[in-house]
């Protein structure tokens, strides 16, 4: 027997004796199987676990004391697994089929799933025979939704290269071709071949984009695809075609049509509903003097083209879209206003450092009378002016055109993000550069900014103390009474003068929390008593940590599902909605701490104990309720010393009825053999709470290094 096979038998034999019905104790596995994993799982619910041949794998899981079918689902979900319940049989693997008989749809989900496996889960399923020739070994990721079968099994193929899909009366079968069809098919094949000015395309299947790409390669030109049509294009074969006529047969055939503009073939999609908007085109006019904000304005009103023009201001152009009717008259206007004057030129100007955009915001009017424009593609701007003008215009970019001082800075206990969001005084978010990793960014700016900036840097990049918290949660019956004579005696002791407490005090010995030193042995002894006399329950026992500002929370829970119900106000009757419901009761405490300046503790204490109360009026359609007690508070506390958190109370009323069998009931005279009698319950939680700050004293002296370091190194560049 293998080592990794004794540790799953004794991990087996080990759940099953300490785990509830449905529910699993935490458990870690690391790297191991994952049918072994559902086998153990399997064995500590009492609930048959089947996984199919896709299960395989190895997986490393940390198991929480959680409901059953929510740690298997958490777990599945994970690994990309998919599961389904049928009564007491759980079925694991890696593809989900649902199959719709009526309407002949199937909907697949599958993540790196062997392509054989799939075909024989999809045949089982439709319950159709699903035939092939010898398959690659490869895995496929699909998710399918309410298809045909036979598009969820074209979709399946097109990673198959060399295949066809048949479709008989009651079969499918994936055919592998023949040698002669694959090379006419195979990628690397040239569909489009080019003599002279002729074209022709010869290919049994191809993408519609695919072919595009290789006939504009042919032909030497250049297009922008607007489309996002890629379909499948079968039986290709045109012979001896010029350049627009092939391109119409293409376009044809993927449902496409074309705009030709400045030697550019725009590919669209073909509008069938709207053939009038064919009728139109779009032009691009940019302007040289004139500015195209203003141009609307100097149209004569005659023209009445306010509808057709739509203005780009980043590069002073107009975007005119219409018939030829209505576009060619604004055109010509255009042509007989838009001169430079006299004495006037245009010139460029490369941009080195800033943004030619930004730039042009800024300019003064003075210097570029007409709005620059914008060269695309680059990082420059043409701007009209006279010899005088473009001089001024020159000097002034050289004042402005400057690139700053660049210096990167490491941050070796704070984020990035949480710097940017609480800068020092010395600098402004525009100083600072991020560089997408969150403990690095770029400093810009001089010398004696940076090394201000530094200084400061070094009283904010500091760790945050770090918070432990013991946590003490009691559940006191008030009303019980204690008999302190069984586990406590006062009396004289001959070894020394006074009063000692001789005492069974092992009911505490078992508590994390360091009773006698927080409150000393009287406290101790009767909070021993009381637990021995089932006076006192403890709720919860824990150390938690945290950093300062950080809220941690502890939660002992338990979770109750019910399903809602609709009561018909006519006849009565309760029906199940289906809607599935849950009601948590229990203790969740959540805490957080800061450290201020003087070694205090600021805490915000959010506390809740809630308790599951019994439907005792047997409607079965009554919602349970709970009862629930809340403290929120907000307390100061120096490191080390206890906070108390009580008054947290609740009676109950028990109702207990006696009665002799028969006689008890008799109407009236019944009475008479009947007891009834009515006990109050009282329950208090208290909630003990001792914080302390955990120091990091390499880390303080790093800090107060680093800052005299930063002081000299700033005085040396004073005195330099």
């Amino acid at each position: 027997m293998s080592y990794r096979n004794c540790i799953v038998i004794l991990l087996i034999l080990w759940v099953s004796q300490s785990a509830a019905a449905q529910r699993i104790r935490s458990m870690d596995f690391r790297n191991q199987s994952i049918v072994d994993i559902l086998m153990v799982l399997a064995e500590a619910s009492n609930t048959s676990i089947i996984p199919d041949e896709t299960v395989d794998g190895t997986a490393s899981f940390h198991f929480s004391e959680s409901d059953f079918e929510e740690s298997l689902a958490l777990f599945l979900s994970n690994y990309k697994f998919y599961y389904r319940r049928e009564g007491n049989i759980i079925r694991v693997s890696r593809i989900n089929l649902s199959w719709d008989d009526a309407s002949g749809r199937i909907s697949i989900q599958g993540d790196g799933v062997d392509i054989e496996k799939l075909l024989r889960a999809m045949a089982k399923t439709i319950k159709t025979s699903i035939l092939y020739d010898p398959l690659p070994q490869i895995a496929i990721s699909v998710a399918v939704n309410n298809l045909e079968v036979q598009k969820a099994l074209e979709i399946c193929m097109l990673r198959l290269s060399g295949y066809s899909l048949e479709r008989g009366e009651d079969y499918y079968y994936i055919r592998r071709l023949p040698a002669d069809i694959q090379e006419r098919n195979r990628p690397g094949r040239k569909s489009v071949v080019r003599s002279g000015d002729a074209y022709s395309v010869n290919v049994d299947q191809i993408r519609f984009q695919e072919l595009l790409a290789e006939f504009f390669e042919k032909a030497e030109r250049e297009y922008s695809l607007l489309t996002k049509t890629d379909a499948v294009l079968d039986n290709c074969y045109f012979a001896d075609k010029d350049f627009e006529t092939m391109l119409r047969l293409i376009l044809e055939q993927g449902n496409a049509d074309y705009i030709l503009r400045n030697d550019m073939y725009y590919i669209v999609e073909l509008q069938r509903r709207d053939t009038l908007k064919k009728l139109k085109e779009t032009r691009i006019i940019g302007l040289r003097t004139l500015s195209a904000q203003e141009f609307p304005s100097l149209l004569p009103a005659e023209m009445a083209a306010g509808n057709i023009i739509k203005i780009d201001r980043n590069n002073n152009a107009l975007i005119l879209t219409g018939t030829p009717e209505e576009i060619n008259p604004v055109v010509n206007f255009i042509e007989q206003i838009d001169h430079p004057a006299d004495g006037l030129a245009y010139r460029r100007f490369e941009i080195r450092h800033l943004n030619a955009r930004d730039i042009i915001g800024t300019l003064p009017q003075k210097l570029v009378p007409v709005p620059p424009v914008l060269v695309p593609g680059v990082n420059a701007f043409v701007a009209l002016g006279s010899p005088e003008g473009h001089a001024a215009l020159e000097e002034y970019l050289a004042v402005i055109d400057r690139q700053e001082e660049t210096y990167p800075v490491t941050l070796k206990y704070i984020k990035s993000d949480e710097l940017f969001k609480t800068l020092p005084p010395s600098v402004t978010r525009e100083d600072l550069v991020d560089s997408g990793f969150p403990n690095l960014f770029f400093f810009t700016g001089g010398r004696e900014k940076r090394e201000e900036f530094l200084r400061e840097l070094a009283l904010i990049d500091r760790p945050k103390p770090q918070i432990r918290y013991e946590l003490l949660v009691i559940e006191y019956m008030k009303n019980n009474e204690i008999k302190i004579g069984r586990n406590i005696s006062a009396g004289k002791t001959e070894e020394r003068p006074g009063t000692s407490f001789l005492g069974n005090m092992s009911n505490i010995f078992n508590l994390n929390f360091d009773v006698v030193a927080k409150f000393g042995y009287q406290f101790a002894a009767n909070l021993s008593i009381q637990l021995g006399e089932n006076t006192a329950q403890v709720y919860a026992d824990t150390t938690l940590n945290g950093l300062s500002g950080q809220e941690i929370k502890f939660q002992n829970t338990d979770t109750y599902r019910y399903q809602e119900f609709e009561v018909d106000a006519d006849t009565g009757s309760i029906t199940r909605t289906g809607v599935t419901r849950e009601i948590s009761s229990g203790l969740i405490v959540a805490l957080n701490g800061w450290v201020s300046g003087d070694d205090m503790i600021t805490m915000s204490v959010n506390a809740t104990v809630s308790k599951q109360n019994n439907n005792g009026s047997g409607d079965a359609a009554a919602i349970p309720s709970t009862s629930e007690r809340i403290v929120n508070t907000h307390i100061r506390t120096p490191s080390g010393k206890p906070i108390i958190l009580s008054g947290l109370m609740k009676e109950d009323v028990n109702r207990n009825r006696k009665k002799f069998p028969i006689l008890g009931d008799i109407p009236i005279l019944g009475f008479l053999f009947r007891d009834q009698g009515d006990t109050k319950e009282k329950t208090e939680i208290v909630i003990y709470i001792v914080p302390y700050i955990c120091r990091d004293e390499n880390g303080e002296q790093d800090v107060s290094r680093r800052i005299e370091g930063y002081y000299h190194a700033f005085i040396r560049g004073k005195q330099g």
